[in-house]
């Protein structure tokens, strides 16, 4: 007969066993749950990142001039140094960087590429890392277009005293194809000796064709100039190096209300709504837009685009004719044309060159 008080149970080892077997499988559920979790906010906040990449590269491609303000640049085209700005946006950080692979180079437009990094900052998953993507687009900037009719547009006429000196239409730059060499109404047109050249030397147009918006530019702002006179200085010592340097970029926008005497050579964009008076030796290389009628006397020296007569635009007066008197060189430049509106440019993207795999190191 079998004594019970020797029997082995059996109950409590299976019951650990199946306890054991439970939370192993409990653990590792969890387990399951949370490499699930991390796995989705690690998804979410790479697209996080994305999204706030892609926001700050189009920010910054329409709002550069704000975004850089203070930049020693900013408001010029963008030069060899990288242009750099951070922008706060919801949940994360967006860098972005300009940087320059091509030059403008006269009427050719500066190549670049802009990349932004968009870093997620908040609502991550703990101990997850934070979300990094890189977006990047080439762009170009284009100088504002302006139309060049001739090396000189009178619109209230021209007078030309002597026949020295040459006033044409021939590129300089050697980049574009020939203008007319004066181009006046035809009352009260060109008088004086002919020393004109170009694609006519001397051609007739109605002042309405010439597409040049001066209400817009005298009345409604639609070029923001660097320096406004009076109120401003004439920056002489910079515009007399700038003038004498050949590789310089410094080409301004200059608005004076009124009459003016240039009183050095200078270049950019000149803009004068009365007046313009040339004496001695000064030149300019640019644009010079004028409201009235311009006298230029002694050995005067424009590569670039000059248009005088403009006021005629507005249609409440014809200004006098111009009137060139001695040796001029009145020449059309397409490239100090190009440089003198570069700053009125923008940033315009290259289609089919968008990329989301920006490889950094």
């Amino acid at each position: 007969m079998l004594n019970n008080t020797e029997r082995r149970g059996f109950a409590i080892p299976t019951a650990i066993l199946v306890i054991v077997t439970l939370t192993i499988m409990v653990a590792g559920g969890f387990s399951l749950v949370s490499a699930e979790r991390r796995s989705v906010a690690d998804q979410k906040s790479q697209i996080s990142a994305f999204r706030i990449a892609e926001q700050g590269l189009e920010l910054f491609l329409v709002r550069r001039d704000s975004l850089l303000a203070g930049h020693p640049g900013f408001s010029h085209v963008p030069g060899a140094t990288p242009d750099t700005a951070v922008i706060a946006m919801t949940g994360g950080v967006a860098t972005v960087t300009l940087t320059r692979l091509r030059p403008v180079r006269g009427s050719q437009s500066g190549l670049y590429v802009a990349r932004s990094r968009g870093v997620e900052t908040v609502g991550a998953y703990a101990g997850t890392p934070q979300g990094v993507r890189t977006v990047a687009q080439y762009v170009l900037w284009e100088p504002a277009p302006m139309q060049v009719l001739a090396g000189w547009t009178a619109l209230s006429g021209l007078q030309k005293n002597g026949g020295a000196g040459t006033l044409g239409g021939i590129d300089m730059c050697h980049d574009s194809a020939s203008v007319a060499g004066v181009v006046v109404p035809v009352n009260p047109g060109y008088t004086g000796k002919v020393v004109a050249v170009g694609t006519p030397p001397v051609d007739s147009v109605a002042p309405d064709s010439v597409a040049i918006d001066w209400n817009g530019i005298l009345n409604l702002g639609a070029i923001t100039p660097t320096i406004t006179m009076p109120g401003g200085s004439w920056p002489t010592a910079a515009m007399q190096a700038s003038y004498a340097d050949s590789n310089s970029t410094y080409y301004p926008i200059i608005r004076v209300n009124g009459n003016f005497v240039l009183p050095s050579s200078g270049r950019g964009m000149l803009i004068v709504t009365g007046t313009l008076t040339l004496n001695g030796s000064v030149g300019w290389k640019g644009v010079l837009l004028v409201g009235d009628d311009i006298t230029s006397n002694g050995n005067n020296g424009i590569e670039g685009a000059t248009l005088s007569g403009l006021n005629v635009k507005l249609g409440t007066y014809i200004p006098d004719p111009s009137t060139a008197n001695g040796t001029k060189q009145y020449n059309y430049n397409s490239c100090e044309v190009a440089k003198s509106t570069t700053t009125m440019g923008a940033l315009v993207t290259l289609r089919n060159t968008w990329v989301d795999n920006w490889v950094e190191y």
